[in-house]
């Protein structure tokens, strides 16, 4: 797989994705239903696709790549409106709302640390994968295939074998289907008409911009959250959004050896990754015997005083005042102090687990 966008590079993304989408629109009321239900919100569509943006390229190319149908990339609109902490009653988590039970069975691991279902790579690759099984299962009727992948296709199959034993036809369409499972293939086929014919319907989707794609970075070794927060200039709250499977703040400890960050943060962070800039996490525990009033820490490129403080696990504030700094400014090679007591004192004391070991810089 590319760490970069793969799909729409040169390209306005919602177009691309309109020109690939091919399905029949059959004259439908359930069809018609949907899409009414999408216009009278027409904000929501422009918010939802906005969500969508950053995981869609890599989606989109990994679709195009396997020779599906482009209408799949909207099912995570259908499924999780594109947030990958949506969680259902039934405890269908991420944006394609995997169970726990199929998660498994296409290998997405699921521990205390880290739930592949809400990974995007992971859990497109298990989607897709089984899509195509399903498609296989259903004699390349995407229709179907869609309607098995919502409701089981142990569900689509007893339909159909119940229309044939009474010659019926055994499309979609003809099937007595659970309520959910009867809209959520309309919801999908609307929502391709509305985005292909966006104009004609009033829609304004949002203009892409492909720095927002998000970029696998690979990791060497663990690294913690608020560094890479730090280090990119992004909030800790949206890094965990892109980075959803991981349940705590160290990143490539017990999941996958990656973080995905926005395209236009992407170098930086491995250039800082390359350089050590950014302190990994030690995977065995390093004893600090060192008082805690005897700590240093030398200052270096691409530091931050509110990095530092969290990689030391203390208050910036406090930070300031032991080094007598007014402003959050520092220089490179710049030593700092940290000083006893307040939140310095409280690490030392309750924390056996990770520390950092200072290198050089």
């Amino acid at each position: 797989m590319d760490d970069g966008p793969s799909f729409a590079q040169e390209q306005d993304l919602w177009a691309s994705i309109g020109d690939e989408l091919k399905m029949g629109i059959p004259e439908n009321s359930r069809i018609r239903e949907q899409k009414q239900k999408y216009l009278r919100n027409k904000s929501y569509l422009h918010d939802v696709t906005l969500r969508a943006e950053p995981y869609m390229y890599w989606i989109a190319g990994q679709v195009k790549k396997r020779n599906m149908p482009m209408e799949l990339v909207l099912l995570p609109i259908v499924e999780s409106a594109f947030d990958p902490h949506a969680t259902s009653g039934a405890n269908a988590a991420g944006i394609w709302q995997i169970i726990p039970s199929t998660g498994r069975n296409y290998g997405l691991k699921q521990t205390r640390n880290y739930d592949a279902r809400r990974d995007v790579v992971a859990s497109t690759t298990a989607a897709l994968d089984m899509m195509q099984r399903l498609n296989k299962m259903f004699d390349g009727d995407w229709l179907l295939t869609v309607a098995a992948y919502n409701s089981g296709e142990g569900r689509v199959l007893k339909a159909m074998k119940a229309n044939k034993a009474r010659g019926k036809s055994t499309d979609f369409w003809s099937l007595s289907l659970p309520q959910e499972t009867k809209i959520y293939v309309p919801k999908m086929l609307a929502l391709g008409d509305i985005i292909k014919n966006s104009k004609r319907y009033g829609v304004q989707l949002p203009t892409p911009d492909e720095s927002r794609a998000l970029a696998r970075v690979r990791l060497s070794s663990p690294v913690d959250i608020q560094q890479v927060a730090d280090m990119t200039g992004m909030s800790v709250s949206k890094l965990k959004t892109f980075n959803a499977g991981v349940k705590g703040s160290t990143l490539g400890a017990s999941g996958p050896g990656y973080v995905m960050v926005p395209q236009k943060h992407a170098e930086q962070l491995r250039e800082s990754l390359a350089s050590g800039e950014i302190a990994a996490v030690q995977s065995t525990l390093i004893a600090d015997t060192s008082p805690v009033s005897s700590r240093s820490y030398k200052v270096r490129s691409g530091d931050t005083l509110s990095g530092i403080a969290s990689r030391l696990g203390v208050n910036a504030k406090d930070l300031q005042q032991w080094n007598n700094l007014r402003g959050s400014g520092l220089k490179v090679g710049q030593t700092l102090s940290v000083g006893a007591g307040s939140s310095a004192q409280r690490l030392a004391k309750n924390s056996d687990s990770i520390t950092y070991r200072v290198r050089k810089g």
